[in-house]
């Protein structure tokens, strides 16, 4: 294969390597941390609540705790946050008029996680190692994000999520 070709067919397979992959649907977070694990160090879309990370409430339960459904968020240099602190912005607002909303989000990224592979998931003390990433260490994983995509605020009046107290404390 001539030089020219061999590097064109490299790049050609980096670029695929690293783009994100928008023709599959986003994970939900419940099917995300079944195993962690599984999804350690790749590409991979997850739609959740933003709310001081990405979170949802799944129907598993661990035995001693509820199921870790969230995981934390952070940016690469030239991440375009702008539209999700637009919406948790509005969310605020509408939490201040008394309306409880939840800010839906698609998160494009690298996950990270120190979870080793366990049929148990999250609910392994030692596989899920209950400790890893965040404030205080809490998230079981990480999503080195890149793009957000599919944003939207949806009324909830049964939402356990209060924009109104997420980083200040009461109105």
């Amino acid at each position: 294969m001539a030089p020219h070709v061999s590097w064109l067919v490299l790049v050609g397979v980096l670029v695929q390597g690293c783009s994100p992959r928008s023709s599959q649907p986003p994970l939900n977070l419940c099917q995300l941390s079944v195993d962690f694990g599984a999804y350690r160090d790749k590409v991979v879309a997850v739609r959740g609540v933003y709310y001081d990370g990405l979170r949802t409430q799944c129907p598993q339960k661990c035995a001693d705790a509820p199921w870790p459904s969230f995981i934390e968020l952070t940016g690469v240099d030239g991440s375009d946050w702008s539209v999700v602190s637009h919406a948790q912005k509005t969310a605020e607002d509408e939490a201040r008029k008394g309306r409880r909303v939840e800010v839906w989000v698609t998160a494009v990224g690298q996950l990270r996680t120190i979870a080793h592979r366990s049929p148990l998931g999250p609910c392994d003390r030692i596989g899920s190692a209950y400790y890893g990433f965040g404030h205080l260490g809490v998230a079981p994983a990480e999503l080195i994000a890149f793009e957000f995509r599919d944003v939207e605020i949806r009324p909830n009046a049964a939402s356990i999520y209060d924009y109104g107290h997420i980083y200040r404390g009461p109105l």
